[in-house]
């Protein structure tokens, strides 16, 4: 079997979940990972979930899921002994992954970085390695406050709302992977080696679920974003609704209106539609909620999804992650294996990729120390370092042409960071088609709209739509930098062969449109293989391009829930219908989706052929959630939310703070909705806390006691929080070893002070958009100056690309078709 990362060797330093899920994922895919463990195990392996709740080392199912395919070593790192096993590994390995914090005594990054002269050294921390708030004490809940999108999510009346489980944990490692793994392509060219500092704060800063597109919201318009509840849009449903057996989410874009209708078969509902406005219609929105009532009512919840999905309206199951390892469509594609562990057998999830020699199940999580004698035993003389090479190092990527047809935002994000990378993006967009939720709500949005239709579609410099929205919103230009444009109608014979004629010389292709697409274009696999047989193409269907949901529609927040991700968040005291939209999925499926263009590009380094890769991004997301489908498979827990609390880690949430002052709209206003999260981890900061807030009568809670009596202690910790700002309250506690921090705003994200340390935000813009700053690299590195790239104008380099290489005949051709535009097209070939 000739996995694309065989002959890698890493040493994985790093506990909990990013570094090692970073592991698991080099691991996966054919790397050697030699995990190395403190004498007490890694933290992971206290995480749990645990059968009947008992705590055991063996057994946890955060840690079995983030530790396939690993050896585990102990070795306590603060030892000399310890120390010298740790750098004799190095010696032998290609990259080592850890987690320490600067300075503490288990801090060997300069040691491991001086073992080898081409070794590439990973650290990951919450923070970063450098700026002032480096070594502080942090967990998911935190960072997702500092850097994510939490401050506008939630409703409007209650306190904000986490991500369900700990999925920034997990995109954190989605990152460490993709930077590993392009550090390690410029080490093995070059002969130096890299290191890379990986904040788990950037990672949220620099997510494209929301922080990307709000952040220029903020740059562009002056003002924050706002909380988002489960509300409706007007006349065009869009929420969760009640069915005979749970809830299914509902989306109805305008231009779905008639698939709606299709599957409700409501004639008087039809009639109304067909007004010229319906948005006018004052009776609508009350007549529509009550046909989806009636609709959802009368089915259950896989019914209704299958019902109107055969209509191509787009609404899904809300499923709980016990419902996955069961439904027919993750069935019929093998994606869940049985893992033969010590302690069991365990259900796992499988495959977030599917390739040639891919994804092997090679052996489960260790036994902790299980190998230790092994490794041992195998140490002989370390490889001699790569010679240097005689110019500097380059970009991985540099040289690399890669063809992007992608849509929304998981496609886009995933070839921004590969452009960031040194790869030509050839961004490709069709005049005629103008695409929704990718580059606006549409063409040319009235002026007068624009500030009511929020933050995604509304984003545009001074709140103007101006002669171009399509160049100007922030749901496009916050993935936008790095890539060149063109415009061609793959459904036009000139296009097609232009576009064919662009695959010969490419070396990638990247795609995420519905998965039927490339059959009603005549262009398959077996076409763009013919014209070049080294090229890679990357299709990034929702939820496979195979199986019984492979027709399915939806943007990333109706597969989260069907997938099992929304269930896990929302407040406990209401049911789904106030969960607001969460887009988790695309940004898992930007880095995860880079690392496997890595990968491809790799292996076709051995074997000088291409391949079809298909990356199910519903499966790569699904990976977020793996410790509560390995303990629904062994339990039969059916996993609810337990909002902005952690099954790991008591007391936990968002409390109340004093009002703030924001910059808002240039004016500083005193905010009311100013919170502060607060996690604890141990007993020793437990009592820390409970003195900090005055309360002695509460040191000496244990875990246990702290769970059963949480609602007390939450009310103690939000009468002391209620008293100061947030920013003194995250202040005080990291002062006694505390994990806190403020829930941000846009406003707050661009004041942060170890993001503004660490050179995070950088200018960037276009001739349509001006200068403003942007959310930038997600890690640094000692590596080559990463691209930084304006955002293109569509159509800027139709001369370029299109007459400079296929000549003036062909362009004049494109010309005369109506392939070549720098606006969006009408139906009668008129500008919109």
């Amino acid at each position: 079997m000739d996995q694309p990362l065989a002959g890698i060797r890493v040493v994985e330093l790093a506990g909990g979940i990013p570094g090692p899920f970073a592991g698991k994922m080099l691991a996966d895919f054919g790397a050697e990972v030699i995990k190395v463990e403190p004498p007490a195990g890694d933290p992971a392996r206290r995480i749990g979930p645990f059968p009947d709740d008992v705590e055991d080392l063996e057994a946890s199912a955060t840690f079995l899921h983030c530790n396939l395919n690993k050896r585990s070593v102990v070795a306590d790192v603060t030892t000399t002994e310890g120390r010298a096993l740790v750098l004799e590994l190095a010696r032998t390995a290609d990259v080592v992954i850890e987690a320490s914090v600067p300075g503490a005594p288990d801090d060997l990054v300069d040691a491991l970085r001086a073992v080898r002269r081409d070794l590439v050294v990973c650290s990951v921390t919450p923070f970063g390695r450098t700026g002032p708030y480096a070594g502080l004490p942090a967990d998911e809940i935190t960072m997702y406050a500092m850097g994510g999108t939490m401050s506008s999510t939630g409703l409007s009346d209650r306190e904000p709302g986490k991500l369900g489980g700990n999925l920034g944990l997990y995109q954190c490692g989605n990152v460490v992977a993709l930077a590993v793994l392009a550090a390690l392509t410029t080490a093995e060219r070059s002969g130096e080696g890299v290191h890379i500092d990986v904040a788990n704060l950037e990672t949220q800063a620099g997510s494209i679920d929301r922080r990307m597109t709000y952040l220029l919201y903020r740059a562009y318009t002056g003002r924050d974003a706002p909380r988002e509840g489960g509300a409706r849009m007007g006349p065009y449903p869009n929420g969760f609704y009640p069915t005979e057996d749970g809830y299914a989410l509902i989306a109805c874009l305008p231009n779905w209106v008639p698939r709606m209708l299709s599957a409700l078969g409501d004639d008087t509902l039809a009639e109304r539609y067909a007004a010229p406005n319906p948005m006018a219609d004052e009776e609508l929105p009350e007549l529509a909620a009550a046909a989806m009532y009636g609709y959802t009512l009368a089915r259950t919840r896989q019914d209704a999804m299958v019902e109107a999905q055969s209509h191509g309206w787009a609404v899904t199951a809300l499923n709980y992650p016990i419902d996955l390892l069961t439904d027919p469509h993750f069935a019929e594609r093998g994606f869940f294996v049985d893992v033969d562990h010590p302690t069991g057998t365990i259900r796992q999830p499988g495959p977030p990729v599917r390739m040639a020699d891919g994804w092997a199940l090679r052996r489960p999580a260790p036994l902790l120390g299980q190998h230790t004698e092994e490794v041992r035993a195998e140490l002989g003389p370390p490889e001699p370092s790569r010679p240097a090479a005689p110019a500097p190092a380059r970009l991985p990527l540099e040289g690399v042409r890669i063809l992007d047809m992608t849509v929304v935002w998981a496609g886009p994000y995933a070839t921004m960071l590969l452009g960031e990378l040194g790869a030509e993006i050839v961004r490709i967009d069709n005049p005629w088609v103008f695409p929704t939720a990718t580059r606006g709500l549409a063409p040319r949005p009235p002026k007068e709209i624009a500030e009511a239709i929020g933050p995604i579609f509304g984003g545009f410099p001074d709140t103007d739509p101006g002669e171009r929205p399509w160049n100007r919103v922030a749901l496009f230009t916050a993935h936008g930098r790095n890539k060149r444009s063109i415009t061609l109608d793959l459904r036009k014979d000139e296009g097609r062969e232009a576009f064919l004629r662009l695959v010969e010389t490419a070396d990638v292709l990247v795609e995420n449109n519905a998965v039927g697409l490339w059959d009603k274009l005549g262009i398959d696999w077996d076409t763009i293989h013919a014209r070049n047989p080294r090229a890679i193409m990357v299709r990034m269907p929702s939820v496979g391009t195979w199986g019984p949901y492979r027709d399915f529609i939806g943007f990333g927040v109706h597969f989260e829930t069907l997938c099992g991700l929304t269930s896990q968040r929302g407040y406990v005291d209401m049911d789904p219908t106030s969960n607001a939209a969460v887009y988790h999925m695309d940004a898992a499926s930007g880095p995860a989706a880079a690392f496997t263009v890595l990968m491809a590009l790799r292996r076709r380094e051995r074997t000088g052929t291409g391949e079809l890769i298909e990356f199910a991004q519903a499966e790569n997301m699904m990976q977020h959630l793996g410790e509560l489908f390995v303990d629904a498979g062994r339990t039969g827990r059916r996993h609810e939310t337990i909002g902005n609390r952690a099954r790991h880690r008591a007391p936990q949430g968002a409390y109340p703070s004093t009002p703030g002052v924001q910059a808002k709209g240039g004016v500083g206003d005193l905010t009311p909705d100013r919170w502060v999260t607060i996690s604890v981890g141990s007993d020793t900061e437990w009592d820390a806390l409970a003195r900090l807030i005055g309360r002695d009568d509460l040191v000496g809670l244990d875990l246990a006691a702290r769970f059963d009596r949480h609602d007390e202690l939450d009310a103690a910790i939000a009468a002391w929080t209620a008293t100061r700002s947030n920013q003194e309250t995250f202040e005080a506690c990291v002062a006694v070893g505390v994990a806190a921090a403020p829930v941000a705003t846009e406003t707050d994200c661009y004041a942060n002070p170890q993001l503004r340390a660490r050179g995070f935000f950088r200018p960037n813009g276009s001739a349509d958009l001006g200068t403003h700053e942007y959310a930038g690299y997600t890690w640094q590195w000692t590596g080559p100056e990463r691209r930084w790239g304006p955002i293109p104008v569509m159509g800027q380099d139709n001369e370029a690309v299109l007459r400079g290489e296929l000549g003036d005949a062909t362009y004049e051709a494109l010309v005369a078709s109506g392939n070549i535009s720098g606006s969006y097209l009408k139906p009668d070939g008129t500008p919109w």
